[in-house]
């Protein structure tokens, strides 16, 4: 088995200064890569202005910035897939199950999940229902697998 190299805040600014120039992008203090710029859902969806923070050897966090607060689906309380709803900092991937690590392009994973996530919370604006995936917070891959196979027969 290769293990693969981690790569450093400057491969990550460099992945995000060339996918996604349209922002601004910077490293400040030396260990955290941050990201601000505007990203659309689709061509015809709504500008949302977004800011990504890393810090090296932990989970990148993407947050919406604007429009705050977002939009709820017609008679729900709470946004869908976000670990804090006043920070808006969205759900993008399961950390338990080791979707990301620092080896990955955050240009290529995570802001590509972050796009994804805002498609799919327009359609939830629409239908009342997240179609995007995902678990309930604070499951372990071994209760999703379990409930899985459970749930086959």
């Amino acid at each position: 088995m290769i293990k693969k190299k981690k790569l450093t805040l400057y491969n990550q600014l460099g992945g995000l200064k060339r996918d996604f120039a349209f922002g601004e992008s910077k490293i400040i203090n030396g260990k955290i890569l941050q990201w601000i710029g505007t990203l659309k859902s689709s061509p015809i969806g709504g500008d949302y202005k977004v800011k990504l923070t890393y810090e090296f050897g932990k989970n990148p966090n993407i947050y919406v910035l604007e429009p705050t607060p977002l939009k709820l689906a017609e008679g729900k309380k709470y946004l869908p897939h976000v670990y804090d709803n006043k920070k808006q900092r969205l759900c993008l991937f399961y950390p338990d199950w080791k979707e990301w690590n620092s080896s990955k392009s955050i240009a290529q994973t995570v802001m590509v999940w972050a796009i994804e996530w805002l498609y799919h919370y327009e359609l939830w604006l629409i239908t009342g229902e997240w179609l995007g995936g995902g678990t309930v917070h604070g499951e372990t891959k071994k209760d999703i697998n379990k409930n899985e196979t459970d749930n086959s027969i």
